[in-house]
């Protein structure tokens, strides 16, 4: 079988090979890239009618007993009629289906599964389905991409910086926006007051209602585009947003303002490396946009801080979801390392808190100690 591209994790350094939706040939992606004889394929049949095939990926010697168990566990749990995708399967086995965040982090990439398994961590792979599930999952992994271990720390770290700062602003600026115009326009520079109130001039809808209309407008031009063939939707997504742009705004039925605040928040939630956690955070916008509506900056802040207590309540294989920033002492605060600022390679010594307390070394030098 023909090996393909990754398509929706897009690196500019390391393998291109993807996932297949046949089991065996994505087992031997893995083999092929970790030789150790220590890795182990768990196999089962999910679906009492389906009788899909199912295997749990792991290293022995380095994931935990503990989290193993678990998950294996969670997997006996539900018995469904058919199991078809990993999708499935990924809220079936949720700690907390309610929350509208992964707690599994989907990829399509093999060497970013390798990566999972030399950290500790475990992966779920479905047949007839193209994407591994890694477990456990924190906020900090869904900010990581493969590539990141393969390029300058440098610039590793610049750019997660830049994708915390698009989250900000896939979350929070829309309803920043319309706080700061309908309730704290103090805030702003005289100039720029009278330039947003010039661009006002003529528009029927109150700033809440023409941001709404833009974000709805944004959302089904990008529901357009997924639905079309390839060339077409890109075509559709890109002339589309031009076209109702432009149009809304020379009919006088939002500001220009308004178009570039919903750019910018778009632009935010595509710049996250994980298609299900940049949903979640569309999600959560329109909550921050009227909360921002109807209260202000202090309605944002009561969100953010609901938004805060519930990242903090979430669990993954029983790893807290804010981990390492919080409970990072557990591990010596290494794994802080590898967070918002990526360390050097040479600093990299240790593996995070889903290996194994006597795995955790996972560099050293001849001669030298590293730590």
């Amino acid at each position: 079988m023909e090996i393909p591209q990754a398509e929706s994790e897009k690196a500019l350094r390391g393998s291109r090979e993807a996932f297949t939706e046949d089991l065996k040939e994505n087992k031997s992606l893995l083999t092929k890239r970790i030789a150790d004889p220590g890795l182990v394929f768990l196999e089962k049949r999910l679906g009492t009618r389906t009788e899909t095939g199912c295997c749990l990926a792991y290293i022995k010697d380095i994931a935990q007993a503990e989290l193993i168990a678990g998950v294996e566990q969670s997997l006996e749990e539900w018995k469904r009629d058919e199991i078809m995708d990993s999708g499935v399967l990924e809220q079936l086995i949720k700690e907390n289906p309610g929350s509208p965040f992964p707690q599994c982090q989907m990829t399509e990439r093999p060497d970013r599964v390798c990566q999972a398994l030399l950290d500790g961590r475990m992966a779920l792979l479905l047949d007839h389905s193209p994407q591994a599930l890694l477990l456990p999952a924190t906020l900090n992994t869904l900010f990581q991409t493969s590539d990141d271990y393969y390029r300058s720390f440098w610039i590793v770290s610049f750019l997660r910086i830049l994708r915390a700062v698009c989250a900000w602003l896939a979350i929070f600026l829309p309803g920043f926006y319309v706080a700061v115009t309908c309730f704290h326009t103090q805030i702003l520079p005289t100039p720029l007051i009278l330039a947003m109130a010039k661009a006002r001039q003529g528009v029927p809808f109150p700033c809440i209602v023409e941001i709404l209309l833009m974000e709805l407008a944004f959302e089904l031009i990008r529901e357009a585009g997924l639905r079309m063939p390839g060339a077409i939707g890109n075509t559709i997504g890109i002339v589309g947003g031009l076209i109702i742009g432009q149009s809304a705004v020379s009919a006088d039925l939002v500001s220009p303002m308004t178009v570039v605040i919903v750019a910018l928040t778009a632009l935010g939630s595509f710049c996250m490396p994980n298609e299900e956690f940049s949903e979640a955070l569309r999600m959560i916008k329109y909550i921050m946009l009227f909360l921002g509506g109807f209260f202000g900056i202090f309605g944002l802040v009561f969100g953010g801080y609901v938004l805060l207590l519930h990242l903090a309540e979430l669990t993954s294989c029983g790893i807290p979801y804010l981990y390492p920033y919080v409970a990072g002492e557990v591990n010596e605060n290494k794994d802080l390392q590898d967070a918002l600022i990526r360390a050097p390679m040479t600093a990299l010594w240790k593996r995070p808190l889903f290996a194994r307390r006597r795995q955790r070394i996972r560099m050293r030098r001849e001669g030298k100690d590293v730590r």
